[in-house]
């Protein structure tokens, strides 16, 4: 992102060419380069003229810098050419003219306000100035694209620019700095006033607009928004964000959504460099891994871990502390996550987590979140579940929807549980069934989507696994009517007739 105020010795503007439309409009095609970035500006003659004429009232430039307008042949290509030229000429004496600070008019003919680091606060300072009360009146929250959370972050660590008594009115900083520790919640987006990034992962790397910055290049921190509760990432990922820490004792909510990140601890250890890690361990051994408190190298324990042994690998991390105090509900449906990684423990008041639309297989390290009541995993790769309840010894709610389960006996001893939503699997086994409806508080129950839903009598039978409790089930979000608990409970009699006849059967 620019910074004419640093960067106004490494500034340049030149118009390249000329376009005429369709409709024999021409506009000159301006390019504007400071330091490393550079865009693209489009502008008619009409529009120089309007500059100039604010420029010569407001500041007293001379008339005659402007080149005059033609009214005959002004479509002749050579004059089209000489005009280029002259225009060309015009902004560069401008610029000069104008080094130490642009006037507002002539930076935004340029389109400073939307590339640079100082105009481009202006512009946020001026809405805040005057509609930041309603603004944080209806809900205190604001969606920032991510090139307005850098230049944020980035002024944090600029001395004061030169400002005339105009600019430390409306279009003071400070206007940004109230605002934002203000907030409550936060949104951050590629870009603004675009949806692309909910369903194309690629938008990160698009060039905003007619630009050269990418947005997943820009790397910022977050320290301007200390009284965040909810952080709300769309379609860009944490790891731009470089430092955070002044948000873990607020935060309640995360919700990262269109991501291509693949590991929890990309958001949960954004700003940490230890990260990778935390991955490299979890995925070496997920399964065999004690966590200790002491400073022993990490290093060393993941050189231990490439021996195939089956004894615990004792894992050192000093770094992976309890960061995010108050964080209850974390939220990161639609990336590309491949397992959960140990960072999920530094969060260890999370009740509520979202995983939907990932590439999830398993569920691990979630033992220590004692205070789990919610999980959904919804749309992933799930084939099998064996002993969750080692995992999941609390939790009241279980989304598994379009997965790949067949058996339920890994459910069996969830005894917390209250909801469960098992709908487009690949279950098709009856007894499958009595896996949960074993459970002693479970209330709903969703099979829709399933080969066994499509089975005649689906509801009766499957209600009647649930014997005398068949009427407070909710099975694929309606009671049973009482024709099927009539049939339920004439199927439950002869399955418990069944069952005893077969015990009877095996003990002689």
């Amino acid at each position: 992102m620019s910074c004419y105020f640093r960067q106004n010795g490494d500034t340049h503007v030149t118009i390249p060419k000329y376009i005429e439309s369709s409709t024999g409009v021409v506009y000159y095609d301006i390019k504007v380069r400071v330091h490393q970035v550079e865009w693209l500006v489009e502008r008619r003659y009409r529009d120089f003229a309007q500059l100039h004429d604010k420029l010569v009232d407001e500041i007293a430039i001379s008339k005659k810098l402007l080149p005059p307008k033609k009214l005959v042949g002004n479509k002749n290509p050579a004059f089209l050419e000489q005009r280029r030229e002259q225009l060309e000429k015009y902004l560069q004496e401008l610029l000069v003219f104008f080094r130490i600070q642009l006037p507002r008019v002539l930076a935004e003919f340029l389109d400073f306000n939307k590339y640079d680091i100082v105009y481009l606060l202006h512009d946020l300072a001026k809405l805040f100035n005057e509609s930041g009360s309603t603004l944080l009146s209806s809900k205190k929250a604001f969606n920032f694209s991510a090139l307005e959370v850098y230049a944020i972050s980035e002024r944090l660590c600029l001395p004061c620019s030169p400002e005339n008594i105009e600019q430390r009115g409306k279009f003071d900083f400070s206007h940004v700095l109230d605002f934002c520790t203000q907030l409550e919640v936060l949104i951050v987006t590629p870009v603004k006033d675009n949806t692309t990034f909910s369903n194309d992962y690629n938008t990160v790397d698009v060039p905003i607009e007619r630009s050269n910055i990418i947005p997943k290049n820009l790397r910022f921190t977050l320290n301007a928004f200390r009284n965040v509760k909810v952080l709300k990432f769309h379609g860009l990922s944490t790891e731009n964000i470089v430092d955070i820490a002044l948000l873990k004792p607020t935060v309640q909510t995360i919700c990262v959504h269109s991501t291509t990140m693949t590991h929890i601890n990309q958001i949960l250890m954004c700003d940490n460099i230890h990260r990778d890690t935390v991955a490299a361990i979890t995925t070496t051994a997920p399964d065999a891994i004690s966590y200790t408190s002491n400073s022993s190298a990490a290093a060393q324990s993941l050189s231990n871990s490439s021996c195939c042994t089956d004894a615990p690998i004792s894992v050192n991390l000093p770094y992976l502390k309890t960061d995010w105090a108050n964080l209850a509900d974390l939220d990161l449906t639609g990336n590309l996550l491949t397992q959960i990684d140990a960072s999920v423990r530094t969060a260890p008041k999370l009740r509520t987590l979202v995983l939907d639309q990932n590439r999830i297989r398993a569920v691990q390290n979630l033992a220590e979140l004692s205070q789990l009541q919610t999980l959904s995993l919804s749309v992933n790769l799930i084939a099998e579940c064996i002993d969750w309840h080692l995992e999941l010894g609390n939790l009241v709610t279980l989304n598994l929807a379009q997965n790949r389960l067949k058996k339920l006996s890994g459910l069996r001893k969830l005894l917390s549980l209250v909801n469960l939503d098992l709908s487009c699997n690949l279950i098709d086994d009856l007894e499958e069934v009595d896996c949960v409806a074993r459970l002693p508080i479970l209330e709903t129950l969703r099979l829709t989507g399933n080969p066994l839903a499509g089975s005649v009598d689906y509801r009766p039978r499957v209600l009647s696994r649930f014997h005398e409790r068949a009427a407070e089930i909710s099975l694929d979000s309606e009671r049973g009517t009482q024709k099927e608990l009539d049939t339920a409970l004439v199927l439950s009699a002869l399955h418990i007739s069944k069952m005893r006849q077969l015990s009877s059967g095996s003990q002689r």
